[in-house]
């Protein structure tokens, strides 16, 4: 039997992007070519959302397992676990990006009840209805602007935004392929 997997409401890059451009706006970050999630999840999510509706625990790495983060968007809790943590405060990109990616699920799946559907052995998800995809797409909307990176190299993006070469060249060749989402 494979692991349980869920489906989400259809979510287009380009809704994913305007919310990530819309959250960097609220916070002052529209044109910030880097984005200290930490501090942020730390400090200012529990201030914006509020302590009752948003947390962030770090837990160790023993009762993590193999989960880098965990989020129960319902009941406003975002779980970290203790070496990514570490490896986000010390500016590992993969780490950062793992961040962002569980605060995409608890923005993105805020109504898990009636957002996410489970979904049966062998059944497709379109990339656009994967949760997976949808955090994703969040995380580097939001740690690598469209707008900021758009005349950046590879290399300058790892450098500016500090992230992974891996998610620098993923975002940039996302960017290039969805130039017609410039509205």
């Amino acid at each position: 039997m494979g692991e349980v997997r869920y489906k989400a409401h259809p979510t287009s890059r380009w809704e994913i992007r305007k919310y990530a451009q819309q959250l960097r706006k609220v916070l002052g970050l529209e044109n910030a070519e880097y984005v200290d999630i930490v501090a942020l999840m730390e400090h200012v999510f529990p201030l914006l959302f509020g302590d009752d509706r948003f947390s962030l625990e770090i837990i160790e790495k023993e009762r993590m397992g193999n989960n880098h983060g965990l989020t129960d968007p319902q009941n406003g809790k975002i779980y970290i676990r203790e070496d990514v943590y570490e490896g986000a405060c010390r500016g590992i990109g993969r780490d950062r990006l793992t961040m962002a990616h569980e605060l995409g699920h608890f923005l993105i799946h805020k109504d898990v009840a009636t957002g996410l559907a489970r979904v049966g052995d062998g059944e497709k998800i379109p990339t656009y209805c994967d949760p997976e995809w949808q955090a994703n797409a969040f995380a580097g909307e939001f740690l690598m602007g469209h707008e900021i990176i758009k005349n950046m190299s590879v290399k300058e993006i790892v450098q500016r935004c500090g992230v992974s070469y891996q998610a620098a060249g993923d975002r940039k060749s996302t960017r290039l392929n969805s130039s017609h989402y410039n509205m």
